[in-house]
């Protein structure tokens, strides 16, 4: 059983009555359908679906709903199933059903017929839709997924023709930094231009010309000094002027420059690019553990988580649908007057399934109970979020449990699932579509442990495969490669497989990790092996990347150097003859003050004398 069939079954439900309080012929039918096989992708179909408002009854003989990924399969199947609503609320335009029985569910079932559906090209023009949150993180698990799915472990060629690699790479460094030499260039002819046209030699003529015309010694009276120093605080105010559109040049000219080394640090990255291309293109693998686990279980894992992913976005993209705004009444043009607020004995949402009650079995005939509660068209009137829990188990020590909410009351959305599969047989079983692992099982037993956390965009899981027991089949015959050998010899005495996947953004980006007990045993028997053949490569090709990009790293940055240099020069000449200006002016003022006070001075020392010389002192 997929959980991806369990979140269907919401998305599914919701469509399913919403259509059938609409209208109560024929026409409910295929319009339920279609607007179902809309979300699923595939072909959803219902037999002999029946209406009645007079019995207050819905019945259907059968829904099937096909798996996309596989259209000659359908994710899950009913049989016959017969529910009743209350008839009160269809008075006031409301479907409420307090329980529905659900029966003879089963899961992944062979189809008679092809569910491919043709999906409506949509006839509206303009920007295409942008993809929501958990369609861009579906789009980013699938692009991680391949990440390493190619990387040739085995067949690493010595004989690399790095010419055509390159050619079909086609390397982006030079043009980029023949294209950041180009705005660099423009850079500085803009700062040439900007301190060929800073003219202040006049101004500084002219404010030493004002200073030599005042003569500090034949002031003659207070009145005079002070006028003069006036005079040189204006020329000050004139000097600081000067001084401030400096600063301001130092500051645009530090930005400027600023974000120039920044660019000039991005170098080293284009080149690296172009060599992580390369590689790629070689199919060079990267041995570490992260990089071995991802190649190992990544692009099974990952896609499969990817498509639980799919589907809990269908969920969010028509859970807002309904629940968000879906109960809203046309607002009536009113008269002023004043409101009073009832309460409405009948504010329930339009749709509400109180409970349904689920049972039936997966492929593997293991049989499952459950349930899934609070289906509405707006939580925040049904006042709880959608639940469903389901769970079984066998003679054989099999077990599955299948839990989450789908939380609409607050302000951001929130999906959260849990799934838990353990004791399953693993007998003829591969592990790993790898390369690395190809070798089936000839027993063992496995469990799955899932976790999922949406809240509006922040996410974060986790999944663990735990697999015990482990006794693989690796055939008649050694393989004659020796890696392989190691690799066979590594796992032949592993009887326990542990894989755990994080995907979150709790601390930026998505963020995604696979690690596994057995990374390590990879990575000693790789590096032992075919390690100095994968650097023998890498040089080749790195080597190769750096004579194409030739000296145009170094000489960007000695030209860059040479021009910051001497515009930095011409800068401190402005700045220099600016602070010598001001320290001359502030001399003048000083030696003014000094006169000022001299004057003072005297003259209240010819008054003393004065006054003595009446009063016969």
């Amino acid at each position: 059983m997929r959980i991806k069939g369990v979140i269907f079954v919401l998305v599914i439900a919701v469509l399913f009555f919403g259509a059938s309080f609409i209208s109560l012929d024929s026409y409910v039918e295929s319009q339920v359908e279609y607007q179902a096989s809309l979300v699923n992708g595939a072909l959803v179909e219902i037999d002999g679906l029946e209406v009645s408002l007079s019995e207050l009854k819905i019945r259907w003989d059968r829904l099937q709903v096909t798996n996309p990924e596989n259209t000659w399969e359908n994710s899950f199947e009913t049989g016959e199933a017969e529910l009743d609503f209350l008839f009160w609320p269809t008075l006031w335009e409301r479907v409420i059903i307090e329980d529905v029985v659900l029966k003879d569910f089963k899961f992944e079932t062979e189809r008679e017929t092809d569910g491919y559906f043709e999906m409506p090209v949509s006839e509206e023009s303009g920007e295409p839709e942008e993809p929501g949150f958990i369609a861009e993180t579906f789009g980013e698990i699938s692009s991680e997924a391949k990440e390493n799915a190619q990387a040739e472990f085995f067949d690493i060629k010595d004989d690399i023709n790095t010419d055509s690699l390159l050619a079909a790479v086609d390397l982006k460094a030079p043009d980029k930094i023949d294209s950041l030499r180009n705005g660099l260039s423009q850079n500085y002819e803009k700062w040439d231009s900007t301190f060929s046209n800073i003219n202040i030699d006049s101004e500084t003529a002219q404010i030493q010309e004002t200073l030599n015309g005042i003569d500090t010694k034949n002031l003659k009276n207070p009145e005079e000094a002070l006028a003069a120093i006036k005079k040189v605080e204006l020329l000050t105010k004139q000097v600081d002027s000067l001084k401030t559109m400096a600063q301001n040049i130092r500051t645009d000219f530090q930005q400027d420059f600023g974000s120039a080394r920044f660019s000039t640090s991005q170098i080293d990255e284009w080149i690296k690019d172009d060599f992580d291309r390369a590689a790629k293109m070689a199919k060079l693998p990267t041995i570490d553990a992260q990089n071995i686990a991802q190649s190992l279980f990544g692009e099974e894992l990952f896609s499969e988580y990817a498509g639980y992913l799919k589907y809990v976005s269908i969920a969010r993209e028509y859970g807002s649908r309904f629940i968000g705004g879906g109960d809203e009444e046309e607002e009536i043009e009113r008269y002023e007057g004043v409101d009073y607020k009832f309460s409405d004995k009948y504010e329930w949402p339009r749709l509400w399934i109180q409970n349904i009650d689920l049972s039936g079995e997966t492929k593997s005939a293991l049989q499952l109970a459950g349930k899934i509660t609070d289906i509405s068209t707006d939580q925040s009137k049904s006042g709880n979020p959608m639940l469903f829990d389901l769970s079984g188990s066998d003679a054989n020590s099999r077990s599955m449990k299948l839990g989450g909410e789908f939380n609409y009351l607050e302000d951001l959305p929130k999906e959260e699932i849990a799934f838990q599969y353990s004791g399953f047989d693993l007998s003829g079983t591969a592990l790993s579509p790898s390369e690395l692992l190809p070798y089936p099982l000839q027993q063992g037993v496995g469990e799955v442990n899932a976790s999922l956390s949406i809240i509006d965009k922040r996410i974060d899981s986790e999944i663990q495969y735990l697999n015990k027991n482990l006794v693989f089949d690796f055939g008649a015959e050694r393989p004659e490669n020796r890696v392989k050998q190691l690799i066979q010899d590594a796992v032949a005495n592993t009887s326990e497989i542990d894989i755990t996947a994080l995907v979150d953004n709790i601390e930026g980006p998505l963020d995604v990790k696979i690690r596994s007990n057995i990374d390590n045993l990879f990575v000693d028997a790789l590096k032992g092996s075919i390690s100095n053949q994968v650097e023998d490569a890498r040089n080749k090709i790195e080597s190769e990347v750096e004579s194409r990009i030739g000296n145009k790293k170094e000489e960007l940055l000695t030209f860059k150097d040479e021009k910051e240099a001497e515009l930095r020069s011409q800068y401190d000449q402005l700045e220099n003859k600016l602070n010598e200006q001001l320290q001359i002016v502030e001399k003048k003022k000083q030696e003014l003050e000094k006169r000022k006070k001299e004057i003072e001075d005297e003259i209240k020392k010819r008054a003393t004398d004065a006054v003595r010389s009446r009063i016969g002192f």
